[in-house]
């Protein structure tokens, strides 16, 4: 009997040894891998659409930079996004309305117009802009044609005015330079890019008297591109040019023309 009790206790002490070891023994790599699988947090794409909003806006620029600081705190950061508007080997074209400065004394222009513009690149364009010019008399220009007149009416001829060479339309052919962009915030609503440019122009011309005048011009211009498809732009330029107020008499205009134009991108 002592001996069965003895078989006995040993059995149920292996077994009691066997549990204990199991028990420390690591785990399977499978158990290991889908428990860390289910800890292991799911990864989101918030952060994309975070930062395609920074680059669309313009006042989040600091928190690019601020970003990129943390990375590399040590480098000096600067950021410089891409022109919003495609314009490799694109073609613009628009018409523009302008006043005018300088020039004959007399005379008080403005003009209406249509310009072409062959973008080669971002920073260079290749163009032509056609204007027309609608006069009328200055109030000095009437009082002076009015008391010539007047005074003919009263003492008879030989009373001489002023002679005046009214320009009828201008012909230029322009090269444009586009050596500064960016974007403005507008409202904190809109956010529109925009290229500063410089411009030179060789053309001719047409007067009144019916001279066809070589017109150089030189200026410069803001672009705005409020779409793909659409700009506008604020332009600038001086021009000169020589009329004939009287036969066989030439003189040099100068004039400083304003525009505004809405144009297409094509």
């Amino acid at each position: 009997m002592k001996t069965v009790n003895l078989k006995k206790q040993s059995l149920l002490l292996a077994l009691l040894l066997s549990v204990v070891i199991l028990g420390k023994m690591p785990k399977s790599e499978a158990a290991i891998k889908t428990k860390s699988e289910k800890a292991k947090p799911v990864a989101t794409t918030s952060a994309q659409p975070s930062i395609e909003k920074d680059l669309d806006s313009l006042a989040d620029d600091s928190v690019l930079i601020e970003r990129a600081k943390a990375m590399d705190p040590k480098n000096r950061i600067q950021i410089v996004q891409r022109r919003a508007v495609d314009r490799n080997l694109r073609l613009e074209l628009g018409g523009n309305y302008g006043f005018i400065g300088g020039g004959d004394s007399y005379l008080s222009s403005q003009n209406l117009g249509a310009y072409l513009d062959f973008h080669i690149n971002p920073n260079w364009s290749l163009g032509f802009r056609y204007n027309n010019f609608i006069n009328k008399l200055t109030s000095e220009g009437s009082a002076v044609y009015s008391a010539a007149q007047q005074q003919q009416l009263t003492h008879g001829g030989g009373v001489q005015v002023p002679g005046i060479d009214s320009p009828e339309n201008t012909e230029l052919a322009t090269l444009c330079w586009y050596p500064v962009y960016g974007k403005m915030n507008v409202f904190n609503s809109w956010v529109p890019h925009f290229d500063l440019y410089a411009l030179v122009g060789y053309g001719k011309t047409q007067t009144i008297s019916g001279l066809n005048s070589d017109t150089l011009a030189g200026g410069m211009g803001l672009a705005i591109w409020l779409s793909q498809h659409f700009s506008s732009h604020l332009e600038v330029r001086y021009q000169t040019y020589q009329d004939s107020p009287f036969q066989d008499t030439m003189r040099r205009e100068n004039l400083v023309v304003g525009q505004v134009s809405i144009g297409i991108l094509l």
